[in-house]
């Protein structure tokens, strides 16, 4: 399968998970996401989800919309798409930056 679809499908299973996340999800729910998670790892893609995570301009693996006053330090509130990497023998290459508001606690 071409990267790009495997790409599609790691936003999609986060997008999953995302929703699933806010109420009770069962418990089959979430080893199905768990085991396509596994999937995509296999095919070389690793997402981390950057939430909560300290922001700022210096962070290349992000593409950011700042909310509110945005004065001191500022943090992921929401993200829209994760951050995808494809993992290789000589380490990390990003393959997709992560999406994501970002503004004070």
């Amino acid at each position: 399968m071409p990267q790009h679809l495997w790409i599609k499908m790691a936003n999609l299973v986060f997008e999953l998970e995302k929703k699933l996340s806010a109420g009770q999800p069962s418990t089959g729910i979430v080893r199905n996401i768990d085991r396509m998670k596994t999937v995509l790892e296999e095919a070389g893609l690793l997402l981390l989800n950057p939430l909560g995570e300290p922001y700022n301009e210096a962070r290349t693996d992000l593409e950011a919309s700042i909310t509110g006053s945005a004065s001191g330090k500022l943090h992921v509130l929401d993200v829209i798409k994760p951050i995808v990497y494809t993992q290789q023998e000589g380490g990390r290459c990003l393959v997709q930056k992560g999406v994501v508001i970002v503004g004070n606690k």
